[in-house]
Parts: C-alpha cells; sequence; structure tokens
C-alpha cells in the first residue's frame, strides 16, 4: 500500500511541475499560405518563427492576424476595468489617481495570480470611461453607449443610478474618497458607491501611432494596443501605446492583429454607395463594426471588434483603385439575430460575382471565411439577398472583412 501511495505521490508531482504546454496558433499572412504551430519567436518587426524542422516562419511586414487555434475571441471584461478613447479595454482595479493618470491593477489573465497581475498609469486623456465594479443591469450596448457618448464634463455614476457632473480631481488610494470639482465646489465621494466614471470627451487623446503597431485581445477580454512585441514560446513583451512596458503569458493571449498594415477594414472606410431594398417597408441601415441590429458582432461563440453588419436586402460597395490582392471576411448570421434566419450571400468585384462557395446562410450553419482575388479590381460590392423566409433573422456579419495591400 506505502508503495502505491508513494507511486502516486511521485505522478502527481510530475503531473504539478510539468512545464506548461505552448499554445498553438493559426497565422495569417499578406502573401502566402496560413502558418500554424507552437510560437518560438516573435520579433519587434512582426516577423515570426514557428517551432518544428524545418521551421515555418512569417517574414516583417506580411503578417495579418495571429489567432489562438480553436479557441473564441472573448467578449470584454465585464467587471472593474478601463476603456480608451480608441476602443481598447484593460481589465483592472484602479489604485490610484492623481496628477492627471489614473493607477491600476492590471489584471492580463483569466486569473488574479502574481503573474497575471501588473501595476500600469494611464493618463486620463487616453480613457473614455473608468469602471469601477461591473456596471449591474447594463447591456454591452448601454456601456458602449457610454464609452461613445460626447461629453464636455466628467459624469460620475453612482450604484443608486445617480448621476454627478464635474472634473475629476484625484484619489489617493481605493478605499479614499473620489474628488469631484462641481462648479468650484469639491465633493468627496466614497468610492465603493461608484460605478463608473465617464471622461469629458473633448479633452480625450486618441492613442494610434502613424505606423503599424499590434492588438491583443487576452483571454480575459482585454484589448490593448502594443509597439514592439517579442515573445519566446511562453511569454510576450511590448511597450502600450500609453508608454508602459508589459508581459504577459501567451496562454493569455488569443489574438494578436497588425492593424495600419497590409491589411486594411472595410469598416474603417467611407463606402462608395449603399442600396437597400426593405422586405416589408422596415429599412435597416449598415452598420460598421456592429451587427445589423447596432449591437457588438457575434458570430460563432466569438466576439468581433471589427467587420460591418448588414440586412438582407441590401449591397454595400467600396471603392478598390486596383490597390488591393485579396478580400477576406467570416461571414455567418449574427448569435443574436434570432433563429430562422436565411439569407444568401455574394461578394461582386467590378460588379461580376466572385466563387466563395455555398452562398446560403443558416441560423443553424456555422460561420465561414471568405477569400476572394480582387487583384486589379476597381470595386468591392458586398450583398445580402433574401433567403426563402424573407427578411427574418437575416442579420448578416462580415466580421474581420478587409483587404489585403
Amino acid at each position: 500500500m506505502s508503495a502505491m501511495l508513494g507511486l502516486g505521490k511521485l505522478i502527481l508531482s510530475l503531473v504539478v511541475t510539468a512545464p506548461p504546454t505552448a499554445p498553438v496558433f493559426v497565422a495569417r499572412q499578406a502573401s502566402g499560405p496560413p502558418v500554424s504551430g507552437a510560437i518560438s519567436r516573435i520579433g519587434a518587426d512582426l516577423s515570426l518563427s514557428f517551432e518544428g524542422e524545418p521551421a515555418a516562419t512569417v517574414a516583417a511586414g506580411e503578417l495579418i492576424s495571429l489567432r489562438r487555434k480553436d479557441r473564441a475571441l472573448p467578449p470584454p471584461p465585464a467587471g472593474p476595468h478601463v476603456v480608451f478613447a480608441n476602443g481598447d479595454r484593460l481589465a483592472g482595479e484602479v489604485v490610484a489617481i492623481e496628477n492627471d493618470k489614473v493607477r491600476i491593477k492590471a489584471m492580463l489573465g483569466r486569473d488574479a495570480t502574481a503573474e497575471n497581475l501588473q501595476e500600469m498609469s494611464v493618463p486620463l486623456s487616453a480613457l473614455a470611461v473608468i469602471w469601477f465594479q461591473a456596471p449591474a443591469g447594463e447591456s454591452d450596448e448601454g456601456v458602449a453607449r457610454w464609452a461613445g457618448e460626447r461629453r464636455r464634463r466628467d459624469v460620475v455614476l453612482a450604484k443608486n443610478g445617480d448621476t454627478r457632473t464635474g472634473t475629476l480631481k484625484e484619489m489617493k488610494s481605493p478605499a479614499g474618497p473620489l474628488l469631484l470639482s462641481e462648479d468650484g465646489k469639491e465633493t468627496r465621494l466614497d468610492p465603493g458607491q461608484l460605478v463608473a466614471v465617464a471622461m469629458n470627451t473633448e479633452l480625450a487623446r486618441t492613442l494610434r501611432p502613424r505606423s503599424a503597431y499590434a492588438r491583443l485581445v487576452l483571454a480575459n477580454g482585454g484589448r490593448l494596443g502594443v509597439l514592439e512585441p517579442s515573445a519566446g514560446s511562453l511569454a510576450l513583451s511590448a511597450k502600450t501605446l500609453f508608454g508602459e512596458s508589459m508581459t504577459v503569458g501567451l496562454n493569455q493571449v488569443v489574438s494578436l492583429d497588425v492593424r495600419q498594415g497590409k491589411a486594411v477594414y472595410l469598416s474603417d472606410l467611407k463606402p462608395r454607395g449603399y442600396e437597400h431594398r426593405p422586405f416589408l417597408g422596415v429599412r435597416w441601415p449598415y452598420e460598421m463594426d456592429h451587427s445589423a441590429g447596432g449591437r457588438a458582432i457575434r458570430l460563432g461563440g466569438s466576439s468581433y471588434d471589427k467587420g460591418i453588419g448588414l440586412h438582407s436586402e441590401s449591397r454595400l460597395t467600396f471603392a478598390l483603385n486596383g490597390e488591393y490582392r485579396r478580400f477576406e471576411a467570416i461571414v455567418g448570421l449574427d448569435d443574436r439575430g434570432g433563429r430562422g434566419g436565411r439569407a444568401i450571400v455574394k461578394v461582386l468585384v467590378d460588379g461580376a460575382p466572385k466563387p466563395i462557395g455555398e452562398p446560403e446562410l443558416t441560423s443553424a450553419s456555422a460561420p465561414r471565411l471568405v477569400e476572394v482575388d480582387i487583384s486589379g479590381g476597381k470595386e468591392l460590392t458586398l450583398v445580402v439577398e433574401f433567403g426563402p423566409g424573407g427578411d427574418v433573422g437575416d442579420h448578416v456579419d462580415w466580421a474581420e472583412a478587409r483587404v489585403v495591400k
């Protein structure tokens, strides 16, 4: 018996001390097929090497996106977090507010373990909203509305639903009062009774470099733009757009997309034209970075930040001017569009349809990747037509719709 117990302890010890398994990623590149495997190196120039013999590589400037294999993109953080003016989200609790900065105990992983926690200082001017606690009763659309509204002063939301307007001054500690200047009068507020502070948008400064940068999506829903990312097989280090250095385990990274590189998202472009034919008189506008219903894009269990929402029957056209080689998107019916949706999708280049596989979408079918050669094309049109059920539930998402130079 004692021998068996000893063997059991040895096996348990080996399991507990076993090194973590390197996660597997899929890299999409501007030219060449996707590459997948465990990462051995990410260079500051966004070049990649994968483990294996021979090692697969992605050259500098070629990376479009890096996605954790078989892992859904999580929704943004629901608990305490900050929302940046550029749309980034960082989970964590406020430690102090002073000298026009907010100090945050940032949470870079799912668990509040020491390796996932890092204190960071963020300029108040870079923020849209500070969430002190989960916004009870607020949908993700309500939360997004707080981030997107225009404000000439800071607005404080309390637990009881009351709001106060003024200028945020300071908060010396997590337990100390938050000082708000209201028309020259200083008000002391209990941070335990606060839900959020929405910042003055006239003072906001959007963090966006002029050259290519990377945007991380973390397992806890955090979204963060970074510069000069570098990684070995288990951890990634980078500099945030607000100047802080950070290190996060690769097992906490779900995706890394290159912004302002060789891929251009259609939702960042102005369409050349939009045509819509309502089924029973109800008109639907196109939506940029939202579903046709104006909500966050939810497709196949993933939450996408970029994409286009269209409703049947519609056509949305963009000018290409012969500048791009490929169009790609993940297309399907939005997870929250309702049951029974059936729609027909097409992609036209200079008015001619391109092969994209099965054109019919149903609420039961999985989202699928669409790739179209658009070399030399002058115009790209996304088409959504009525299915057999008319326009019922036809909320079509073109998630991560982008053209590649």
